[in-house]
């Protein structure tokens, strides 16, 4: 037996609208900018963001943001983050 099914049960699993956040997230910005953007409170956003954290192990939001990438969840390149959500031109 491998450890290939096991390393898979110990791997976080976020949810779309974990993955959503936590993409703007890494734009900088805050609960209430990012409740704005896909209109829900910010007291909801803090929830999925500390979810996130919690699932990654993270100590904050920066090292949440580094393990995010270094799970897979977020691809960086040359322009920064690849997989961000489009962001709604008309709430700027």
């Amino acid at each position: 037996m491998t450890g290939q099914p096991l390393a898979l049960i110990n791997d976080p699993i976020l949810t779309h609208r974990e993955i959503e956040i936590l993409e703007y997230v890494t734009l900088g910005l805050s609960a209430k900018e990012v409740a704005r953007h896909i209109k829900i409170s910010p007291r909801t956003v803090d929830r999925h963001v500390e979810s996130a954290r919690l699932k990654l192990r993270a100590r904050n939001r920066t090292h949440m943001v580094a393990c995010a990438v270094k799970a897979g969840f977020l691809t960086l390149n040359a322009d920064g983050i690849q997989r961000i959500f489009k962001l709604n031109s008309s709430q700027t």
